[in-house]
């Protein structure tokens, strides 16, 4: 039985390499692989008790694997000089859930944290009303959403004035994009909500997230991209978007393993703030936390963030 779990961990650690997931089941299972890779510790104990020199082989390679998956998660990026005085910007994501039954409540919370920009994935009507009867739209009075005919949507609320104000159509939801000016800088704002990838909806979802990584690629200004994506940072979807050149707040500042989905019992690490920087200008990230949003199945995200301008050229002294 330690053999054919190694094997089943081994055969999970394949997948993640390929980028092979497939299926919802093996979807979620990657998804979680910094808890599903676990068992390879106590399987090695297990081998060397037994001197399994097969089991004790295979338990050791996964956990080779399970510190290669879990060592850049932790590991957090140091601070570009001049970054404590940069202009700051304070994200919110918080997936407000389409059924909350306190949505009044949630946003009581999500005022008291003070966003200068919040993304709400899962906006109905409802919770709409419940967030302007909390107050909290009117610190936000700047807003894009598309609430018409839809039973939910995706919110981006802004204390700063939104410009090139659009809204992309991506897996039929439409989300809204905007700019913001942070002290002279201006900053592309992208929200997400990828539909989840159960069955009948995965290639949606990856496709998803490929125009995503497509529009980043086109964008010239420095990024923020933030929602729900439903997915995790094993997901080759998700690594895929990285590769644009976007960074996870959570990795830049060493939480990686943090998880927000399921909210009671979080296994899963699905609500993202990305960054980009684009310009000359450079957006970094100062702290990432997460924070209980009540009556929604997912943690939300705070992520301070600050604004480096492009430095100016100084005219050099003419030569002697």
């Amino acid at each position: 039985m330690a053999r054919l779990l190694v094997l089943a961990l081994l055969l999970l650690v394949a997948v993640r390499a390929g980028g092979l997931e497939r299926g919802f089941l093996l979807v979620l299972l990657i998804g979680a692989l910094p808890l599903t890779l676990l068992p390879a510790y106590p399987l090695l104990v297990v081998a060397a008790a037994r001197r399994d020199r097969l089991l004790a082989a295979g338990s050791a390679a996964v956990v080779v694997a399970h510190l290669l998956v879990v060592a850049p998660a932790v590991t957090a990026a140091p601070s570009p000089a001049g970054a404590e005085q940069a202009p700051r910007l304070r994200v919110v994501v918080s997936n407000l859930f389409v059924e909350n039954p306190t949505p009044e409540a949630a946003g009581r919370a999500l005022r008291a944290l003070r966003p200068d920009v919040l993304v709400v994935p899962e906006l109905s009507e409802r919770g709409l009303a419940g967030l302007r009867a909390s107050g909290l739209l009117e610190d936000l009075p700047h807003a894009s959403y598309d609430l018409d005919r839809r039973e939910e949507t995706v919110g981006l609320f802004s204390r700063l004035p939104l410009t090139d104000v659009r809204s992309r159509r991506q897996g039929g939801r439409a989300l809204p994009r905007g700019t913001v000016d942070v002290e002279g800088t201006a900053v592309r704002l992208l929200t997400a909500h990828p539909l989840p990838p159960i069955a009948g909806l995965e290639e949606v979802w990856r496709r998803s997230l490929a125009a995503l990584a497509a529009e980043a690629r086109e964008a010239t200004l420095p990024v923020v991209l933030a929602g729900d994506l439903n997915a995790d940072r094993d997901h080759a979807s998700l690594r895929s978007l990285l590769d644009t050149g976007l960074r996870d707040a959570h990795d830049e500042r060493g939480r990686g393993l943090a998880r927000t989905w399921p909210a009671d019992l979080p296994v899963l690490h699905l609500d993202h703030v990305l960054v980009r920087d684009g310009r000359g200008a450079r957006v970094v990230v100062r702290s990432v936390r997460e924070v209980d949003v009540p009556g929604s199945d997912h943690r939300g995200v705070v992520a301070e963030l600050g604004v480096l301008p492009a430095q100016p050229i100084r005219s050099r002294p003419p030569g002697r």
